[in-house]
């Protein structure tokens, strides 16, 4: 019977082995991700706190809605007191202010309601340390503001910055940078908002190296996926301060110039949009459970408004936090690297055949304990090289294969005995 052993060994992994190649297995890989980052931040605890944060937000929150002076006017109507804001920013030492740009201005009726405003860009321009965010290429009503695009320069000073989400509709990946097409139909390649604001604290133009390949100064970019990168995001307080524009609106009027320079000297800082659902999104942390209110950064003038306490309490991860978390990994070289597609069914099949020689060949009651211990190790050695290597070690296919060739060969293993029996009566 040995070579039918051999035979039901070869069968069973291979069995396996396919059945964890199939798209719906393959899928669930991004959620052990999700899962995973979780079980890291509970066995190691939070590696970066927040005041080592590269990059820190500029809130356009329900809270500065709520207070004088911005109560009562549109978000596009606040660009006086933001200009003054960014000029205290500015004037702190800040390296680069990422803005995600407005799509409408007062200008339109008030000519000189923003002067303010693009004066502070004007200027940001010249020091080379402003770069407003973008969606997609899409109709004028969706585009940057006109008068502000001029203000900074053009559009060599406007990077794209939207967010694409996986499958499941959540948001893993930052993408690097995208293909653009000239007036004269030449193809070239436009870094993203987060890569664009890494490259210019760094003074390092991003390359790409063969073709696809993101090199920024020595640290080649791991990508999850074409121009893409897999995120790093952490638990605990988000690893990213955010500060209110109503609480830094009133500390530039007290003109609390060592709050400014303390928080903000040689940081990336974001300017966008917390509040409403539209900018926020399910992504990789959405199971760290960080809120809001955790994210919430040491205040200058203004007690937090604990009434907005309720509404803060999502998991959703606001889209000027998440560009800061893609900032934060270019610049401290921790993006998740992960092998390429075929590692992950390599290494299922050799555990499942693995599984199929221990089902067979090992008895029930010592086999259970082997498989238990290592699937447990095989869970912690995840975790340590995401926390230690940020390196993803594939998870649902090899561990899906190993239990899958374990309970056929078990199942083999049963229908043995009948086996024997009916070739000796035969």
């Amino acid at each position: 019977m040995r070579w039918l052993d051999g035979l039901a060994v070869l069968i069973v992994a291979g069995v396996a082995t396919l059945a964890v190649a199939q798209p719906a297995i393959i899928a669930l890989e991004a959620s052990a991700f999700d899962a995973l980052l979780a079980l890291r931040h509970q066995v190691y605890g939070q590696p970066f706190r927040r005041q080592r944060s590269h990059a820190v937000v500029i809130a356009l929150d329900q809270e500065t809605a709520l207070r004088p002076p911005f109560d009562r006017l549109p978000v596009s109507l606040w660009t006086p007191q933001l200009a003054k804001v960014m000029t205290a920013v500015l004037d702190s030492g800040a390296d680069v202010i990422g803005q995600q740009a407005f799509t409408t201005s007062a200008a339109e009726a008030l000519p000189d309601y923003d002067a303010d405003y693009r004066a502070v860009l004007a200027r940001a321009a010249a020091e080379d340390r402003i770069v407003l965010g973008r969606n997609a290429p899409g109709p004028d009503r969706l585009s940057p503001f006109p008068g502000h695009v001029e203000a900074v320069g053009g559009y060599r000073n406007v990077r794209r910055d939207e967010l694409t989400a996986d499958a499941d509709g959540v948001i893993r990946q930052m993408a690097l940078f995208h293909e653009t097409l000239a007036t004269n139909g030449s193809a070239g390649i436009q870094p993203s908002l987060a890569l664009e604001l890494a490259a210019r604290v760094l003074n390092e133009r991003p390359q790409i190296v063969a073709g696809r390949n993101v090199v920024l100064g020595q640290y080649q970019v791991p990508k999850s996926s074409e121009a893409a990168m897999l995120m790093n995001p952490q638990g605990g307080d988000g690893g990213v301060p955010v500060f209110s524009l109503a609480d830094l609106y009133a500390c530039a009027e007290a003109g609390d110039e060592a709050f400014f320079r303390k928080y903000f000297e040689g940081k990336v800082v974001i300017v966008g949009r917390l509040g409403p659902a539209e900018t926020r999104h399910r992504t990789a942390a959405r199971l760290l459970g960080v809120k809001d209110e955790d994210r919430e950064a040491r205040r200058c003038r203004l007690s937090p408004m604990r009434s907005l306490k309720a509404l803060s309490a999502k998991s959703d991860t606001p889209d000027p936090v998440i560009i800061a978390t893609a900032v934060n990994n270019l610049l401290r070289e921790n993006a998740i690297n992960r092998s390429a597609a075929p590692f992950g069914i390599v290494i299922a099949g050799l555990l499942a055949l693995a599984a199929a020689i221990l089902g067979l060949r090992v008895r029930f009651l010592l086999a259970l304990p082997i498989s238990a211990a290592f699937l447990g190790g095989w869970l912690y050695l995840a975790t340590l090289t995401l926390a230690k290597q940020a390196w993803l070690m594939p998870l649902v296919q090899p561990l899906s294969a190993f239990l899958l060739s374990l309970i056929i060969a078990w199942g083999f293993g049963l229908l043995r005995p009948r086996l024997r029996r009916g070739r000796a009566t035969a």
